[in-house]
């Protein structure tokens, strides 16, 4: 049984009437397909054109994978880090947030048995800076019993220090204990997240562990000491080594001693000298020993345990 083509009409659909009495119509069929072909044909347009819109994201992103690629001679100036090269070759990158963690005993035996000097340390705070973001400066001192050492603490936190203390230690036998070389190795840590550079102003060779691992954390570490008084592998454990000289000193000399002319001390720097000698001895030096720096013992250098820094 043929029922003939199948056609699908609206409730409201009336057949065309016929034009002219006689002349042809237009069937629903053609109706249908003529509307559909116009369909079909505005889809192709937009598929083009959508086409020819990703193809253009395309190429942008290529070239953009290919500028990164690309080795380039001068660096693009939208995106170049800003930098400053000093007349001493150091070439430093002006939006690093820096800390300046400063062993003032350490330094201080070393400006005056290797310059009969004081440091300034007004000096030294803006040659370590070098125009970067400033995160902490801190002074570490240690305090003798019945030491007055209120006027030089208060020029420290003038001059921009954040002032760790602690009172030297004697026991009963006599001997003395009073470093701070685990409390600025916790202070260093504590804020290695916060900061790009961390510059040690010591020439300990005890702190080469600690720039080590600073490193290992991402931190930029610079170490600063006069290179007479430095030990070799503490030097060699920083990215950076700023040599100080005369520059970061007080004017003049401050300290003489009977014995010895200042161009004999001088002509000893070589050596290595203990940082926590007593006030009125000189360092005893000591040479070079199975191809480093060795650092002198002295009464100050006894082992503290964690529970003696109350940071």
């Amino acid at each position: 049984m043929n029922f003939g083509p199948l056609i699908f009409r609206s409730p409201n659909f009336r057949s065309p009437t016929p034009v002219g009495g006689g002349g042809g119509s237009t069937s629903e069929e053609e109706i249908n397909v003529e509307a559909l072909q116009e369909r079909i044909q505005q889809l192709e347009e937009d598929l083009e054109n959508e086409r020819r819109q990703f193809q253009a994201e395309m190429r942008k992103g290529q070239e953009a994978i290919d500028r990164m690629r690309r080795p380039s001679s001068e660096p693009d100036p939208s995106t170049a880090v800003p930098t400053h090269a000093w007349n001493d070759g150091y070439d430093v990158v002006t939006q690093q947030r820096v800390a300046v963690f400063v062993d003032v005993q350490n330094m201080y035996y070393a400006a005056r048995n290797l310059y009969s000097s004081k440091l300034e340390f007004s000096k030294l705070l803006r040659f370590l800076g070098r125009g970067r973001p400033l995160c902490r400066a801190i002074a570490y001192i240690v305090e003798r019993p019945g030491m007055e050492q209120d006027k030089f603490i208060e020029v420290l936190k003038r001059n921009g220090y954040e002032v760790h203390k602690k009172v030297l230690i004697e026991r009963a036998d006599g001997s003395q204990k009073g470093d701070w070389d685990l409390g600025i190795a916790l202070d260093a840590v504590a804020l290695a997240d916060r900061i790009d550079a961390a510059v040690l102003v010591s020439g300990d060779g005890d702190f080469t562990a600690l720039c080590q691992y600073l490193r290992t954390r991402g931190v930029r570490v610079e170490v600063a000491s006069f290179p007479e008084s430095t030990a070799v592998e503490l030097a060699k454990a920083a990215d950076h080594f700023h040599r100080l000289d005369e520059q970061v000193l007080l004017p003049g000399a401050q300290f003489q001693s009977p014995t010895e002319s200042g161009s004999d001390r001088l002509e000893s720097r070589r050596d290595h000298f203990d940082d926590d000698a007593e006030d009125d001895e000189d360092a005893e030096f000591y040479s070079h020993n199975q191809g480093r720096r060795k650092r002198a013992r002295g009464p100050l250098d006894d082992d503290l345990s964690e529970d003696d820094f109350k940071l």
